[in-house]
């Protein structure tokens, strides 16, 4: 079973999963990263993301975002985790920039601290990943 599977048994697919929040910005950057295509894999689920996303510039102020540094967890271990979500060509996994297109980037878009998601990594298996602190202002607020 491939990993985008694991999120789209049938037409319920999305009830359980939690809202998301994405600004008309993100949005439109992160369609034109996935295309038009199906996709497989972390992109595939990505525009799974995409289709579901709650988009508005009224976006939650605490929600995971594009350039925004968040603290989180991933239901194996402990420790808090602090990532920053970034577009691909940014992504630095040593300065803890990851990509939008990385199984944990797409997992964490648009969550709003406090909820988690059950989320697919690359071999298949689920880990709850949930966002606990977003730390720095929103790029995308309006002036």
């Amino acid at each position: 079973m491939m990993a985008a599977e694991t999120l789209s048994p049938g037409p319920n697919a999305f009830a359980d999963l939690p809202e998301i929040f994405l600004t008309p910005a993100e949005y439109d950057q992160l369609s034109r990263l996935v295309g038009d295509h199906e996709a497989t894999g972390a992109a595939g689920l990505l525009q799974q993301e995409l289709d579901r996303a709650t988009v508005s510039g009224d976006r939650p102020a605490h929600a995971v975002g594009l350039g925004r540094w968040v603290h989180y967890t991933d239901g194996r271990a402990a420790d808090l985790r602090r990532v920053k979500v970034v577009l691909p060509r940014e992504a630095d996994i040593d300065a803890g920039l990851i990509s939008a297109l990385s199984y944990v980037g797409a997992g964490l878009i648009g969550l709003p601290e406090g909820q988690s998601i059950l989320w697919p990594d690359p071999s298949g298996a689920v880990r709850k990943l949930t966002p606990v602190l977003v730390e720095d202002a929103d790029p995308f607020a309006p002036a």
